[in-house]
């Protein structure tokens, strides 16, 4: 029950903003200072955890946003050639490949900083954070157009 107040009340700071330090930061700082404070809390990372684990997890997600980046490429497939099709699938397969390789390789890294069990929570973590910040979201934009339409 303390844990679903604890993160219902940072998930609170971040759709509200009500802490002044935040107020200068941008939306996407916001969101990376919650998501850290909810894995670590998921995770259950001790200090000296947190101290390996942050850098080496941020310098993986660096890595798979420029992978993301190369394929984020505006297509439109009802005017390509079929061999274009075929090459823009193979390049999408190739960069699934790179990223199933990257996360390979940071299992093994993070072996060295958190156990088995904390990098197996890992990806559901990720998954739960997500889910629960689409839901805010949606309940934001569903309370906007609430107010939109009482005037």
């Amino acid at each position: 029950m303390t844990t679903k107040i604890f993160y219902g009340f940072l998930l609170l700071l971040l759709c509200v903003g009500t802490v002044k330090a935040q107020e200068h930061r941008s939306k996407e700082e916001r969101i990376k200072a919650v998501k850290v404070a909810f894995i670590t809390e998921e995770l259950e990372l001790t200090p000296e955890q947190s101290q390996g684990f942050w850098p080496l997890y941020n310098e993986m997600q660096e890595k798979l946003y420029a992978l993301k980046r190369q394929h984020k490429k505006k297509v439109e497939l009802d005017k390509m050639s079929d061999a274009e099709i075929e090459a823009f699938l193979e390049e999408h397969l190739r960069l699934s490949e790179e990223k199933i390789e990257l996360h390979r390789a940071y299992i093994q890294k993070f072996k060295a900083v958190i156990t088995l069990q904390q990098i197996a929570k890992l990806t559901r973590s990720e998954h739960r954070f997500r889910r629960e910040l689409l839901k805010r979201s949606k309940e934001r934009r569903e309370g906007r157009r609430g107010e939109y339409h009482k005037h």
